[in-house]
C-alpha cells in the first residue's frame, strides 16, 4: 500500500539525500515521530537517551483528514492539500534539528480512504521516507503498550478515541497486553454514527462485557480535552492530565456541562468544539455499558507506545516515575550521582512509611536539590511548582502532591501553607510527607548535596532508632546539625542521633 521511499531525485527542497535513518537505529538519541491522525496530523522530536521519551517539540495542526472519508470514502481535496502543507512545515523542522531518527505513521483515515495510495506517495515524497499505514489492531496494541510504560501496574480497559476509530485493548496485571484481543471499531467522532450502530459495533466486541467494573483508560486528544476541561473546575487546580481519575459520575457531570454551553466551554479548544458531540455520545455509551469504577486519563498513547517498543521487555517492565526521575536528575543535577547517594542512605530512615509511599520518598531522592539554581528566597514556592508540574508518570495527582509537599519542606522547613494543594491528601499522609522532607533537609544541610560527602554518612539501627555516622568536620560546631535533627525527631515515629 505504501510502496518505497523515493529517490534522492524526487526529493522535496525542504529535505535533502542525509534524511536520518529509521527508527529501528538503537543509538538514536533524538526521534521524530509524525502521526498522520484522523483530526490532526502531529509532530513531535523526543529525546530517548532512557526508557522514557523527553518531548523537544510537540506541535499538531488540525487537517480533519478523516472528516470526508466517513461522507464519501475518499480523502477531501481541502484536507489533503492543508495536510501537505503541513507535512512540509514539519519536514523543515525534521530536517532543522537534525534528529537521529524519524518515524511516520498515519491510522484510521488512511486505511479507509479509498485515494490513500496517492496522499501516501505524496507524502512519501514530502517527508523523503516511508509512510506506515498501521493497522487497527496494531495501534489498538500500540496505544496500550504507551499506557503500560507511563503506569506502575495498569489494570482494565485501554480505549484510543480518535477521529476515525475507538481502539479497544484488555491488560491484566504484570503489563500484559492482550494483543490478540485488540480491537479498532470505525467509531471515531468525526463519523457520524447513530446511538444505536454505536452500540452494535460496540456489542461485535465479544470480550468487552468481561472489562464491567474494571478502570478504563481513556487515550486521545478529545478526552483529554474533556479531562482538562474538568481540571479547571478544580480548586486545587494541577494543569496535568496523565494519572487524572475520574468517577463515572464526575465524567457524565462534566460532559453535561460541555453539552450545555454547546462545547464552548473553557479547556475545550476551538478546533474540538465541533466534534464533542460525537465524542460525548460515544464515551456516554461506553460508560454505560462498562459501568468502570473508575476512569483514567493518560497522556500516553501510540506514539510513546511505539517508541516504546524498540526497548527491550525488562527494561519496559520498569517502574516508570522512578525511571523518569533518574532520567530528569541526569539533565538536572549539579552532583553527579548524588540522587544515589541519598537513595542508599533514605533507605533505612524511611521504612517506616507504607510502601506506596516509600516509593514516592525513593523518587523523591533524585529530586531534593531541584531548585538548586533558583534564588534561595523562592526554592521552596518553585519547588512545590515545579513537582506539581513536573514532566513524569506513574503518578496520580494526590501522590504529586505529596512529593510537591515533600520537596517543599526540605527547603523551607514547614509544610505548605496553601491548604487547597495539600486537601488531595488525607492529614495523616501529610504528615509521612513533611517528616520526608525534614529528613531530605538534614541530609541536605551536612553534606550540601556534595556526592563525595554524602559518600561519608552511613545508617545504623539503634535501640531508639537510627545513629547517622558523619565524619566530624562535617558536623562543625553541630548548632545547625542539631536543630536539623530535633527538626525532623518531632516529626518522626522513631529518634535519630548522632554517631
Amino acid at each position: 500500500m505504501t510502496g518505497d521511499a523515493p529517490q534522492s531525485s524526487d526529493l522535496s527542497p525542504h529535505l535533502q539525500p542525509d534524511m536520518p535513518a529509521p527508527l529501528a537505529q538503537e543509538s538514536s538519541s533524538t526521534i521524530a515521530l509524525i502521526d498522520i491522525g484522523s483530526n490532526s496530523i502531529r509532530l513531535v522530536i523526543y529525546r530517548s537517551d532512557g526508557r522514557l521519551p523527553h518531548p523537544q517539540f510537540n506541535e499538531r495542526e488540525v487537517c480533519r483528514l478523516g472528516e470526508e472519508v466517513g461522507r464519501s470514502g475518499y480523502l477531501g481535496d481541502q484536507q489533503m492539500k492543508q495536510a501537505f502543507s503541513t507535512l512540509e512545515r514539519f519536514a523543515a523542522i525534521v530536517q532543522a534539528s537534525q534528529v537521529d531518527a524519524l518515524e511516520v505513521f498515519a491510522t484510521e483515515a488512511l486505511r479507509r480512504a479509498h485515494n490513500s495510495i496517492d496522499f501516501i506517495t505524496r507524502a512519501e515524497t514530502i517527508l523523503n521516507t516511508r509512510v506506515r499505514v498501521i493497522s487497527g489492531t496494531e495501534e489498538a496494541a500500540m496505544s496500550a503498550l504507551g499506557v503500560c510504560s507511563g503506569f506502575l501496574d495498569p489494570v482494565g480497559l485501554v480505549a484510543d478515541l480518535g477521529g476515525g476509530s475507538l481502539e479497544l485493548v484488555p491488560v491484566t496485571s504484570g503489563k500484559v497486553i492482550h494483543s490478540d484481543q485488540a480491537v479498532s471499531v470505525p467509531c471515531g467522532y468525526l463519523i457520524d454514527k447513530t446511538e444505536d450502530e454505536i452500540i452494535s459495533a460496540l456489542q461485535s466486541v465479544l470480550w468487552l462485557h468481561t472489562m464491567k467494573d474494571q478502570p478504563f483508560y481513556a487515550v486521545g486528544g478529545v478526552w483529554r480535552a474533556i479531562a482538562m476541561t474538568y481540571v479547571y473546575q478544580l480548586k486545587p487546580r494541577i494543569d496535568i492530565v496523565h494519572g487524572l481519575s475520574m468517577s463515572p459520575d464526575q465524567m457524565r457531570w462534566m460532559m453535561d456541562q460541555i453539552e450545555a454551553a454547546d462545547g464552548d466551554i473553557y479547556g475545550i479548544p476551538d478546533a474540538r468544539k465541533s466534534s464533542m458531540a460525537q465524542a460525548i455520545r460515544i464515551t456516554r455509551i461506553l460508560i454505560d455499558l462498562l459501568k468502570p469504577d473508575a476512569i483514567i486519563f493518560s497522556a500516553f498513547g501510540v506514539r510513546e507506545g511505539i517508541l516504546s517498543d524498540r526497548i527491550d521487555l525488562i527494561a519496559r517492565q520498569g517502574d516508570p516515575l522512578i525511571d523518569g526521575v533518574k532520567e530528569y536528575a541526569v539533565m538536572t543535577t549539579r552532583f553527579p550521582h548524588q540522587g544515589n547517594h541519598i537513595a542508599r542512605i533514605m533507605a533505612d530512615l524511611m521504612m517506616h512509611l507504607p510502601p506506596s509511599y516509600q516509593r514516592l520518598a525513593h523518587a523523591c531522592c533524585y529530586l531534593c536539590d531541584m531548585a538548586w539554581l533558583e534564588h534561595p528566597d523562592h526554592r521552596s514556592r518553585l519547588a512545590l511548582e515545579k513537582m506539581l508540574g513536573l514532566s513524569v508518570v506513574g503518578i496520580s495527582h494526590a501522590e504529586r502532591v505529596w512529593m510537591a509537599a515533600g520537596l517543599y519542606t526540605r527547603y523551607e522547613g514547614s509544610m505548605p501553607r496553601n491548604k487547597d494543594v495539600l486537601a488531595l491528601i488525607p492529614h495523616e499522609d501529610r504528615k509521612l510527607a513533611k517528616a520526608t522532607g525534614l529528613l531530605f533537609r538534614l541530609l541536605m544541610t551536612f553534606s550540601g548535596g556534595i556526592s563525595n560527602m554524602l559518600e561519608q554518612v552511613h545508617v545504623t539501627p539503634s535501640d531508639s532508632g537510627y545513629t547517622l555516622g558523619i565524619a566530624e568536620h562535617l558536623i562543625g560546631s553541630g548548632d545547625l546539625i542539631n536543630r536539623r535533627i530535633a527538626s525532623a525527631n518531632r516529626s518522626l515515629p522513631y529518634k535519630i542521633k548522632l554517631l
